[in-house]
């Protein structure tokens, strides 16, 4: 298992979607930083006001909310396509499967993949949080007295922990579709697709709900779109969300999130591992 997933490491660490699907995030992220520095720094006068301590902590984690967002689910469901569905185009897998297991393989994939995702915006949301800091040195707004590291600790893992279920269900159907397709654009479009019509339908349900209302409840309680931002809201802001319908407000125990997120996680990473020990590769 080592052996495969020190493999991966070694072919993807050096790939160039690597370079441009994971080290853009706080490479791209200084660029832009350095930018408003400069232009901060020359046209901008000191700030009107302090903000809270605890008003400063969430804006310098909000880095974790872009992973969650449909645009970061597009870069990394596209890392992923290439991570899954590459062998297929580099006509590799004949070479590589009969010395290790299936299951060993794909699992290294997964390994590596959310690996190098999670060193990528780890990265990226210490360098938000620092270039925050150096731009309100430099442009001369306070930074509030009273701000404690272990808070700025506790605020990060939180917000990086609510990012956990949009990028595994992201990654689980992304990788489901490449083993499916053998192809990395399909697994790109599929995601694209996936992502969008999840944000879509969560955002419209109300309104459905009017021509519909049983199937508009009942998909609304089972697909994952509103249960990822029940988990969130439990993990940032101590509340459940809660979405206005025509019918009442509807809301979820943070449990029953959990257990549909992770059953819809769970399902197309079994596929995934199904579908791959059953494919001929020749």
């Amino acid at each position: 298992m080592f052996d495969a997933i020190a493999a991966e490491a070694l072919k993807f660490t050096r790939h160039r979607a690597t370079w441009g699907l994971v080290w853009i995030w706080p490479i791209g992220l200084v660029l832009i930083w350095l930018l408003a520095i400069v232009l901060g720094g020359a046209n901008s006068a000191p700030g009107a006001g302090e903000p809270t301590p605890a008003a400063w902590i969430a804006d310098s984690v909000s880095f974790w909310n872009v992973p969650a967002q449909p645009f970061g689910r597009y870069l990394l469901g596209a890392f992923v396509a290439v991570v899954f569905a590459g062998e297929y185009g580099w006509n590799t897998w004949k070479l590589i499967v009969p010395h290790r297991a299936r299951n060993t393989l794909i699992a290294a994939k997964y390994v590596v993949a959310l690996g190098l995702l999670a060193i990528g915006f780890t990265l990226a949301a210490l360098l938000f949080s620092l270039c925050g800091w150096i731009e309100d040195m430099v442009s001369g707004d306070p930074i509030p007295a009273g701000i404690a590291m272990a808070a700025l600790a506790k605020a990060h893992g939180l917000a990086a922990l609510a990012c956990v279920a949009p990028v595994l269900l992201t990654a689980a159907y992304v990788s489901f579709t490449a083993i499916l397709t053998r192809s990395t654009v399909a697994a790109l479009v599929v995601g694209l697709v996936v992502t969008t019509m999840e944000e879509l339908f969560r955002s419209f349900a109300p309104v459905l709900e009017l021509y519909a209302p049983a199937l508009v409840g009942a998909l609304y309680q089972i697909l994952p779109g509103y249960h990822l931002a029940n988990i969130a809201s439990w993990l940032k802001e101590g509340t459940l969300a809660q979405v206005p319908f025509p019918s009442g407000l509807f809301s979820a125990p943070v449990g029953s999130s959990l257990a549909i997120a992770g059953g819809w996680i769970a399902l197309f990473v079994a596929l995934t591992f199904w579908r791959f020990r059953r494919q001929d590769l020749n």
